[in-house]
């Protein structure tokens, strides 16, 4: 059965950090709506300040964005 097996894979030792905790506990409701927040905040701020610009320069922003993000995390991973 399947609730068997979640719950001795939740509570092996290599499984036992915070998913187990969600996943029997109810956190992944209030994990979800926090979740739902931050990113609400965050899409709104991106928002408010692209208003104002063009087309044009809203895709070099997002060009340099992703180009600053993949650097990033390529640099992180070189270490």
């Amino acid at each position: 059965m399947w609730h068997h097996r979640m719950y001795a894979e939740v509570h092996h030792p290599y499984h036992a950090g915070h998913a187990g905790y969600v996943a029997h506990h109810g956190g992944w409701l209030g994990h979800t709506i926090v979740s739902a927040v931050i990113h609400g905040l965050i899409y709104g701020a991106i928002f408010r300040l692209m208003r104002g610009l063009s087309i044009g320069e809203v895709l070099l922003v997002a060009v340099v964005g992703v180009a600053v993000v993949g650097g990033g995390w390529w640099l992180w991973n070189q270490r």
